[in-house]
């Protein structure tokens, strides 16, 4: 490339100088790692004078690979989309930070010796984000592009032999022209941050590169192994292939091929008779040795994993081995919360196996190759992979003549970034499709590189979103599609459209989240074209920072965090997992979303029916039992046992396996009682390279008994000798074991003891409908929320009367109107105290909405405040995490035990968080067990049972169960089963008002919500609103809590 007054970080033409050609990822026997601690220059801008080397002064330690921001120069920086320097491509900064890299390296002896000599080049996995670099003083070459490899030849400058040394620096610069086509949603990190290689290769002849494909024939049982070989030798030599299996045994005869030195390149082929297939689940790998040779002396040796799979479109579907598959992704960023996106490799290995163990099969590289040993985990464990380009240039857009897409100047730029991807991965199984990047609108470049891509590799389907006519994309993709437009989408283009619908993103996981996985899952499953998608994203993006408070601690930081300006907060704190990669909330709920076994329950039945895309189904065990749920908390198991299922499932619910757990004419329980459930687990019996045995697949549980009554309200007991006192403000009630104090000015309990215990501390039982507004809520309805102030409401008491009932217990009614200051909209509210004997509280809750209210509320129920010493919760309803009316999948229905503490899931964004739903009673005590029972009663339900919809299919004819009764919730109830709870020790204007968790003070007790309804969470911070059937509406509720004090 000819040399421009400009210099090469600021032009798009010149992305590499002397870069050989990308290859597929492979590390010669004659490897050595220069990773480690090297020494550093940190500057200002590139023309800064560089240091001389033994300029002590000048130099630090740092590590590599890493990031200098993470080290100790410059900070992070992170936004979404928009560049964090003026947009005027190819144009940068004058202050443009810039690290001065170097370290010494001698060559191995036993590598000089090498008969016919190797010919020596640096390899360098991922610099940020351009780099010049020089050996023993000689300008080498450059290279821009931070994700993809770079390699270079340095034999003429190295020096050899005993004492020989040799240096090695770069000049690495924190911004270039390719900055503008690498603005993916992630921090802004630099420096070396992948390992760095010397590599020899021999000079007697070597394979550059190769290509390995699988052709299956049109039943898709035998094969043909195809290797496409690209060499340098200097004489007639040899190369051989031989295909070993798992066991370690050769499958077929040895091939040789014969290379001519006035060739470079020689396609073999190898026919193999029906190898095992690789697919995500079942991953069977083959090993191919290339081994070439001279005389009998092997010059090289190259080991490839082969995955004997084909992947097509046809008839509007994805196939891989002819078979149409779903996609259950996510998609991932490198990232670490130490190191950014120097990721250590067994970090990258846990992240795949913990996908694997919560039913992903795939993942989208987002929006970059990732580490090149991650494809080959994923060869290894099963998923598919779609590989991305490292290209976005979103923020681009807020000038149209300024995105490069289009430009013919960034045509080579964006080609060669497509080429480093498809060249280093394409050997892979796991790879199904490449992708040409993400959010960088459509231009011609795009088509350059679709072409290309299309022309040298013509076993993968390519993808691009933002090309929204899909010239440049072979499949329909989509981002954020709500659950309705999906069902559209699947539709609108006839049912033998040539091309499937994926979603590269969906189900945004920002903070408490998402909703609605069931709904998606239950669309993909309904459309034949909608293949599944890939959920927005694996892990939050937080990095570690130390506070300044003197006491060492540490928290998760986002953007804005380090003084980086303009910044996007805390939208990069978005995944399903926290910021070290355990499994948060989100990613337990999308485990029983995507769980690929669905059990039913059909008369006496269990149905299992496979949602898996193979037909085979072996050494998975169905686990069940039979409990019953006393209200005093108690638990029996009734029966048990455990089946195998050993069957080829077919793909529809009747074509299932079968597991019969009883026989209604000898079933030996009387189904009378309440509450008994059947508790179904379907587990692994053998372990995998991803989990141990007794791996949980999926589960779900069917209510039996033929009970019309589950949790019901203690009947009113009359007082016995009370003392009724009033001084026109307190009411106070007394027995010989309780007392209890009524503010009739504030319409509310001030004071209540039981055997001289405190049943409350500080605020009493009180109507209330605000929670923290989570990440979600931000992105959807708070905005309204806010604007009538439901955050901010007033009671106006109206008028106060007691008296002593027709049952013998004391009634205190109050009149309010609760409404906000400023507006004319508010509740009409009855609420009814009823006092009866030992201190029992029945609270009635009647209010009605007038005026212009909000469409939504956040929540509608009871809130108090217990003492800090009543920290332990037990419940019967769904648990044991938290669980919301649209995000209640991975919620199993039982007796739970937690610490007050152990109820809350703290996002590093506080906001509203350890939600219980479908509960039918909740205690809340201290270590004695002293303190408060809960129950909820809907008094406009036209049943008192509450009914789950979990697992609830076919209606049986058998008389054994009422289903009437046992598994439809009453009507006009759809969405509302039991109720709600929550404790923790921050109000919501805590959690609301705190940036961070270590800026919560918290309160002096417990916070106790006791919930009618509640708001589903949606995914509104990217994407669709709250599915209408979870929202709570605005409307008249009508509701009776009870507070019977135990242990006392």
């Amino acid at each position: 490339m000819d040399a421009t007054a400009q210099p090469d970080y600021m032009n798009e033409r010149v992305f590499e100088r002397n870069r050989l050609p990308p290859r597929a990822y492979f590390l010669p026997s004659q490897t050595l790692s220069l990773s480690g601690r090297w020494k550093f220059h940190f500057a200002t801008s590139p023309l800064e004078p560089d240091p001389s080397s033994d300029d002590t002064e000048a130099w630090s330690p740092i590590d590599v690979p890493g990031h200098w921001q993470l080290q100790g120069w410059g900070h992070p920086h992170y936004t979404n989309f928009n560049y964090p320097f003026p947009c005027n491509p190819p144009f940068v900064p004058s202050e443009n930070p810039t690290g001065v890299y170097e370290t010494k390296f001698a060559i191995p002896d036993q590598w000089v010796e090498v008969d016919g000599g190797l010919d020596y080049r640096l390899r360098f996995e991922g610099v940020d984000s351009a780099f010049h670099f020089l050996v023993n003083g000689v300008e080498i070459g450059y290279s821009q592009g931070s994700r993809n490899a770079a390699e270079f030849d340095i034999s003429h400058v190295l020096q050899y032999g005993e004492g020989k040394v040799n240096t090695l620096r770069l000049k690495v610069y924190q911004w270039s022209d390719g900055s503008y086509i690498e603005d993916q949603d992630m921090w802004f990190l630099s420096g070396i941050f992948r390992d760095v290689y010397l590599v020899g290769f021999p000079r007697k002849g070597r394979v550059e590169d190769y290509f390995v494909r699988t052709a299956l024939d049109e039943r898709f049982e035998n094969a043909v192994l195809e290797v496409d070989l690209s060499y340098q030798i200097k004489s007639a030599l040899s190369v051989t292939l031989n295909l070993v299996g798992s066991d370690g045994h050769t499958i077929t005869p040895t091939k040789t091929c014969r290379l001519n030195p006035s060739s470079n390149a020689r396609h073999c082929a190898m026919e193999v008779t029906n190898p095992l297939k690789w697919t995500a689940e079942e991953p069977h790998l083959y090993h191919l040795h290339i081994s070439l040779s001279s005389d009998g002396q092997v010059l090289q040796e190259i080991i490839q994993q082969v995955g004997f799979r084909s992947v097509d479109i046809k008839d509007g579907l994805l196939r891989v081995n002819g078979v149409p598959i779903s996609i259950r992704g996510v998609n991932r960023h490198d990232h670490h919360p130490r190191f950014g996106r120097a990721v250590p490799l067994e970090f990258i290995k846990r992240d795949l196996i913990l996908m694997k163990q919560h039913n992903i099969n795939a993942l989208r590289t987002s929006h970059y190759p990732n580490d090149p040993r991650l494809v080959q985990f994923a060869n290894e464990l099963g998923l598919y992979v779609m590989d991305e380009a490292d290209l976005e240039c979103h923020g681009a857009g807020i000038d149209a003549a300024s995105v490069p897409s289009d430009k013919p100047s960034w045509k080579e730029a964006y080609l060669a970034r497509m080429q480093q991807l498809v060249h280093r991965d394409k050997n892979n199984p796991c790879i199904i499709m490449w992708s040409l990047g993400n959010e960088s609108y459509y231009g011609k470049n795009h088509q350059v590189m679709y072409a290309w891509s299309k022309s040298f590799d013509t076993t993968r389907p390519v993808h691009y979103e933002s090309d929204h006519r899909f010239f440049a994309s072979d499949i329909c993709s989509y981002m954020y599609t709500g659950v309705s437009d999906l069902a559209r989408l699947a539709t609108e283009d006839g049912d033998e459209y040539e091309k499937p619908i994926l979603l590269q993103e969906y189900a945004h996981s920002m903070g408490n989240g998402p909703g609605a996985l069931k709904e998606y899952m239950e669309t993909f499953r309904k459309y034949r074209r909608l293949q599944g998608g890939f959920v927005w994203e694996w892990a939050n993006h937080g990095l570690l920072k130390k506070r300044h408070d003197g006491m060492g601690q540490s928290f998760f930081a986002y953007g804005g965090d380090f003084g980086d300006e303009p910044n996007d907060k805390n939208f990069v704190m978005d995944g399903l997992c926290d910021s070290e990669h355990n499994p948060g909330p989100g990613l337990i709920e999308l485990k029983a979303a995507y769980t690929p076994l669905e059990i039913t329950k059909k008369d006496n039945n269990i149905h299992v029916r496979n949602l898996y895309d193979s037909e085979r189904i072996f050494d998975v065990d169905c686990v069940w039992s039979i409990t019953r749920f006393q209200p005093d908390g108690m638990v029996f198991n009734l029966s048990s046992g455990r089946h195998e299922i050993n069957a080829a499932l077919g793909k529809q619910p009747w074509d299932g396996a079968i597991v019969r757990p009883f026989d209604e004419k000898t079933f030996p329980f009387d189904l009378t009682q309440p509450e008994t459930w059947l508790k179904v687990s379907l587990r692994r019996r053998i372990a995998t390279g991803w989990a141990e045995a007794d791996h949980e697949i999926a589960r779900a549980h069917f209510r039996v008994d033929v009970s019309s009554v589950s949790t019901q309200l203690p009947l009113v007991e009359r007082l016995q000798n009370p003392d009724l006192q009033t001084d026109g403000r307190s009411l106070r009630v007394s027995t010989p074991t309780f007392m209890l104090e009524f503010d009739q000015i504030n319409g509310e309990v001030t004071r209540w003891r039981r055997k001289g215990l405190d049943m409350i501390h500080g605020n009493g039982p009180h109507l209330t409908f605000w929670r923290a507004p989570t990440d979600n809520d931000k992105g959807g309805q708070a905005g309204d929320w806010q604007s009538h102030r439901v955050n901010a409401l007033l009671q106006s008491i109206r008028s106060v009367v007691h008296y002593i009932n027709d049952a013998g217990a004391l009634e205190i009614r109050v009149e309010s109107y609760i409404a906000p200051a400023i507006f004319a909209w508010g509740f009409d509210t009855t609420t009814t105290y009823i006092i009866h004997s030992d201190g029992k509280l029945l609270i009635h809750v009647k209010t009605f909405p007038k005026g212009p209210v909000p469409g939504t509320l956040p929540r509608v129920g009871l809130e108090m405040t217990l003492s800090r010493d009543q920290r332990y919760a037990e419940w019967f309803g769904l648990g044991p995490g938290q669980t919301y009316r649209d995000m209640k999948q991975a919620g199993q229905i039982g007796v739970w035990k937690r610490t007050v503490d152990e109820m809350t899931y703290m996002y590093d964004m506080p906001q509203e968080n350890g939600n219980r739903t479908e509960t039918r009673w909740v205690k809340v005590t201290d270590e004695r067990g002293i303190g408060l029972r809960a129950v909820l009663q809907r008094n406009d339900d036209t049943s008192t049972r509450p009914s789950t919809s979990e697992g609830a299919t076919e209606r049986p004819t058998s008389p054994l169960h009422r289903w009437s009764f046992v598994d439809q919730a009453p009507l006009g109830n759809t969405n509302r089963t039991g109720f709600d709870f929550a404790l923790s020790r921050y109000t919501a204007a805590d959690l609301d008002q705190a940036q961070h968790p270590y800026e919560l003070k918290g309160t002096n007790g417990v916070i106790f919500r006791i919930d009618d309804d509640h708001h589903g969470l949606g995914s509104a911070s990217c994407g669709p609103d709250v599915l209408d059937q979870h929202q709570l509406k605005t409307k008249r509720f009508d509701f009776t809590v009870s507070l019977e004090p135990i242990g006392v």
